[in-house]
Parts: structure tokens; sequence; C-alpha cells
């Protein structure tokens, strides 16, 4: 069984709760033998993988996870920018 857990530091603790929500789906829709967690705790995004499957799924899973997570940042980076403006 291969596990890991990965926890990111946003500047606001809105940002952390924003991007775990993002992710839910990923929670959800995880293929049989992956399990992932994510959760926001003040200002760290942390997200637990579990995966009973080979080594190539699980290093997909993560490189899944991290360019969803950038992704969602991004975005919610680029509403608060317009926000300001």
């Amino acid at each position: 069984m291969l596990k890991a857990t990965i926890k990111i530091r946003h500047r606001e603790a809105r940002m952390s709760d924003s991007v775990a929500r993002s992710l839910k789906p990923d929670n959800i829709l995880a293929p049989p033998g992956v399990r992932v967690e994510t959760r926001a705790r003040g200002e760290i995004t942390m997200t637990s993988i579990t995966c009973a499957k080979s080594l190539e799924t699980f290093i997909a899973t993560i490189d899944d996870l991290l360019l969803c997570m950038d992704a969602a940042e991004r975005v919610l980076g680029e509403i608060k920018a317009e926000r300001r403006v």
C-alpha cells in the first residue's frame, strides 16, 4: 500500500478552504483502489492519498491532484484580482 500526505500553504485560510472544496470531486471520484481525502486547516490544504494499485497509478494520482490544485489556486487568484479592479 502506497501512502502520501501533501500539504500546501496558501496566503489566506479562505484560499485554502476554496481550493479544498474545489478538489472535493477527486475525493469522491477516485478510481477503485485509490483513496483521496482533501481538507483545509487554516492556511494549509492537506491531501492524503492511499493507493492499493501500482506505483504508476499512485504517481499519476499525485500529479493530477497537484495540477488540479494549481489550476484552482490560479483561478481563485484571478477572481480575487478582478474584484480589486
